[in-house]
C-alpha cells in the first residue's frame, strides 16, 4: 500500500470532524428574530374606510349627524405609540373636548362615546440630525377615533389621520385638531 493512500480513512474522519465543528461554530451565532412594534389599535375593521379631502381616512354611518347627539362623553386619550408623549395626549384630549362640546344638541336622540388613540408620534431629530434628515425624519402625529352608540356599541364614525411638519411636533399636532375641528364641522 502506498504510503499516501494510508493516511486517507484518517484525512477523512479530521475533515468530517472539521466540518462539525464548523457547523457547530456557526449554528452558536444565533440572531433572534426581529421584533416589529405594532400598536394597540381601536380600530380592527379598515376594509369600509376610504380616502377623505379633511382627514387620512374616514367611515361615517349612513344617517349619523352630531347634531342627532345629546351626549357626547370622551373618554380618555390612549397612547399606544413607541415612544409615548404625555404633553400630546393631554394637548389633544382637551383639543378633542373643546371641538365637540361645542356639538351638543339637548333634543337629539343620540348618547354616542368617543374613543381616541394616538399610534405613533415622532418627535424632532437633533440639531445634528436634522442636517441629514429625509422625509421621514420630520415630527408627525398618527391618531385613531372612534365615535360609538353608546346603548348599542354600534360604529358611527371611524377617522384615520396622519399630520407630519417641516418644523415641530406642536405645529403638527395644532394642525391635526385643526383639521379635525373642520372635519366635524363639515362632514358630520
Amino acid at each position: 500500500m502506498n504510503k499516501n493512500t494510508k493516511n486517507l480513512p484518517i484525512r477523512i474522519i479530521i475533515l468530517i470532524v472539521l466540518c462539525l465543528l464548523a457547523g457547530i461554530g456557526c449554528a452558536k451565532n444565533y440572531t433572534p428574530p426581529v421584533v416589529v412594534f405594532m400598536p394597540e389599535r381601536i380600530i380592527d375593521e379598515f376594509s369600509n374606510m376610504q380616502e377623505h379631502e379633511i382627514v387620512s381616512r374616514a367611515w361615517i354611518r349612513r344617517g349619523f349627524a352630531l347634531s342627532n347627539c345629546r351626549s357626547i362623553d370622551i373618554k380618555p386619550l390612549t397612547d399606544s405609540s413607541q415612544n409615548p408623549q404625555p404633553a400630546v395626549v393631554k394637548s389633544i384630549q382637551q383639543g378633542l373636548h373643546d371641538i365637540l362640546k361645542d356639538h351638543i344638541n339637548k333634543n337629539g336622540e343620540l348618547d354616542v362615546i368617543v374613543w381616541a388613540n394616538v399610534i405613533d408620534v415622532k418627535i424632532k431629530p437633533g440639531r445634528i440630525k436634522s442636517w441629514f434628515a429625509g422625509f421621514d425624519a420630520m415630527p408627525y402625529i398618527e391618531l385613531e377615533i372612534v365615535i360609538t352608540d353608546s346603548t348599542t356599541g354600534l360604529p358611527m364614525v371611524k377617522v384615520i389621520h396622519f399630520r407630519r411638519d417641516k418644523k415641530s411636533l406642536k405645529t403638527a399636532v395644532t394642525n391635526i385638531l385643526g383639521d379635525l375641528s373642520k372635519f366635524f364641522s363639515t362632514a358630520l
